[in-house]
């Protein structure tokens, strides 16, 4: 059984998907191949303050995706990265760039996952 604090992550996790989906379509942003999933740009491990920031979500599909998680060849793991870079733009990549410097203070909490929700709901 979930606690609320892991419910409310499960809530948030699927809102950032949906608000993905609505901003960057369903179709993978390197294949045009029919998406299966969000890529964090930015791993969730490194940045607490782009988990949930609909910009750091980038339509994948499942063969980018393992690619992206998996391949033990760095060479095609960074081509990948620098389509979606090229891709995205230079705007979008000074706001990942700068968003993902900034630091997280204070815990995940469920006053924050609820201002999360809200913020994800605008």
């Amino acid at each position: 059984m979930r606690n609320k604090k892991q419910e409310l992550v499960k809530q948030a996790d699927d809102k950032w998907k949906e608000k993905c989906l609505e901003k960057w379509g369903d179709r993978c942003i390197i294949t045009g191949e029919l998406a299966s999933t969000f890529h964090h740009f930015i791993p969730k491990s490194k940045s607490t303050l782009l988990r949930f920031d609909v910009a750091n979500g980038v339509p994948v599909s499942l063969k980018i995706h393992y690619i992206l998680h998996f391949s033990k060849n760095p060479d095609e793991v960074y081509q990948i990265i620098k389509t979606i870079r090229e891709r995205r733009g230079d705007v979008w990549c000074d706001y990942m760039d700068k968003k993902k410097k900034e630091k997280f203070n204070g815990n995940i909490t469920v006053k924050w996952l609820e201002q999360v929700l809200k913020d994800l709901d605008v």
